[in-house]
C-alpha cells in the first residue's frame, strides 16, 4: 500500500527503485529497496519521513517495522570494482542493482551494485552496531589510497548526480510534485492499490522534468 510499484515481483537478491506518495499524489521521498528475501526488505531512502508513514498504515497487516540502524557508505568511480576485488576474498559476478553478502576485514556486510552518482560503484551496508565500524573504515581508506580514493560527503557527489540524471529529493522532487510531473510515471503501477492512486488517476500525466 505504501509504494507505487508491486514489490512482490522483484526477485530476492535484487534492489529496486521505489517511492511513496501522499494521498494527494505528491511524492514523499524515494530510494533504493533491498529485497534481501521475500519476507525481509530494507529501504535506503533519501531525505523525507517514511518511517512514521509505514507505522500509520501497518495496523491491519502482519508486518514488523524496525530501523536496523544502518547507514550507507558508497564507493564510486571507474576503479571501484578493482578496489572491491582487493577488499573481498571471493570474485563477484553481479549486475547493476544486485545484492551480495560479503566479508571485508572480517566484518560481514551487505553490498549493492548501486550508488548516488550513476557511476560505476557499490554501496556498503553494515550490520548495525554489531559491525566494528572504525576497523572497517580504516581498512577501506588504507586499501583505497593506491587507487586514488578520496573521502567526501554526499554533497560533493551532487554535481555528478545531476550529470547522471538522478533526482534529488527536496530539490528536484518534493511533496508538491507528482510522479508523472517528475517523469517517473514508469514506476507507477496503476493496476495495484497504493496510497495516492485515486488522486493520481485524476492528475495530468504530462512531464515537467
Amino acid at each position: 500500500m505504501i509504494f507505487t510499484r508491486d514489490i512482490s515481483k522483484i526477485n530476492e537478491g535484487r534492489c529496486s527503485y521505489q517511492f511513496a506518495c501522499y494521498h494527494d499524489g505528491g511524492m514523499i521521498t524515494d530510494g533504493v529497496m533491498l529485497h534481501l528475501n521475500k519476507n525481509k526488505l530494507w529501504m535506503a531512502q533519501a531525505d523525507g519521513e517514511l518511517f512514521k508513514w509505514y507505522l500509520a498504515f501497518s495496523n491491519n497487516f502482519d508486518v514488523k517495522i524496525s530501523d536496523p540502524n544502518v547507514f550507507v557508505t558508497q564507493i564510486q568511480g571507474p576503479r571501484s570494482m578493482d578496489l572491491l576485488s582487493e577488499l573481498i576474498d571471493d570474485e563477484l559476478s553481479w549486475k547493476y542493482f544486485d545484492i551480495a553478502e560479503v566479508s571485508i576485514k572480517g566484518e560481514p556486510i551487505i553490498i549493492t551494485r548501486t550508488g548516488f552518482t550513476n557511476e560505476l560503484g557499490f554501496e556498503i551496508f553494515c550490520d548495525g552496531f554489531k559491525t566494528d565500524h572504525l576497523a572497517l573504515w580504516d581498512y577501506l581508506i588504507e586499501c583505497g589510497k593506491p587507487y586514488g580514493m578520496k573521502f567526501s560527503a554526499s554533497r560533493a557527489m551532487t554535481i555528478r548526480r545531476i550529470e547522471g540524471g538522478i533526482f534529488g529529493n527536496l530539490t528536484d522532487i518534493d511533496t508538491t510534485i507528482t510522479p508523472f510531473e517528475a517523469g517517473l510515471g514508469y514506476f507507477v503501477n496503476m493496476d495495484k492499490d497504493f496510497i495516492g492512486k485515486d488522486a493520481l488517476m485524476k492528475k495530468d500525466k504530462r512531464t515537467c522534468l
